[in-house]
């Protein structure tokens, strides 16, 4: 299915299956204060992918690699020896995304993450996507939500015909 998000911005597909994560669920999966701004899940198979365009932090194409680095630098600062795929980029329509990957203890097992970042005019895009660690399918379907993304061409206020944080069509 394919989802429109941040007033169409950004199109992304994700499988059928995954849906608006629970606010019990979300709570207890993300305890802190600022969570992502969309949150999708396949309950029955541990699979997930995040959203959040932060429009305060600046990004263009060229400072990608740069900003990739230092988010996995953050990140790996946490847990040092969680890092799995180092940081690289991968091509979708109409842009270059920047993704790397590693896991987490999670509350049933450990789980696999891929993190990734992409400049969405002039803001950066930070996304999650990730299952369980022994899910080779879920990882590929991780991979394949990353390679989905696809930018839209900047629309004036009065174009864009929907205001939802998100929608599917």
């Amino acid at each position: 299915m394919e989802i429109v998000m941040f007033e169409e911005q950004l199109l992304v597909q994700v499988p059928e299956s995954f849906k608006e994560m629970n606010k019990d669920r979300m709570e207890n999966r993300y305890p802190y204060e600022e969570k992502p701004q969309i949150i999708l899940e396949d309950g029955a198979t541990n699979r997930f992918c995040t959203f959040s365009l932060i429009a305060s932090q600046k990004l263009s194409a060229n400072q990608l690699e740069y900003a990739l680095k230092e988010v996995c630098w953050v990140v790996m600062s946490l847990s040092p020896s969680s890092l799995l795929d180092a940081p690289q980029l991968a091509y979708c329509e109409g842009a270059t995304c920047g993704w790397f990957s590693f896991r987490v203890t999670g509350m049933e097992e450990e789980l696999f993450h891929v993190m990734y970042i992409l400049p969405v005019n002039g803001c950066m895009m930070l996304g999650t996507a990730g299952c369980m660690s022994d899910d080779a399918e879920g990882k590929e379907q991780a991979m394949n939500i990353i390679k989905s993304l696809q930018l839209c061409k900047k629309k004036f206020s009065f174009e864009v015909k929907r205001k939802e944080l998100y929608y599917m069509r």
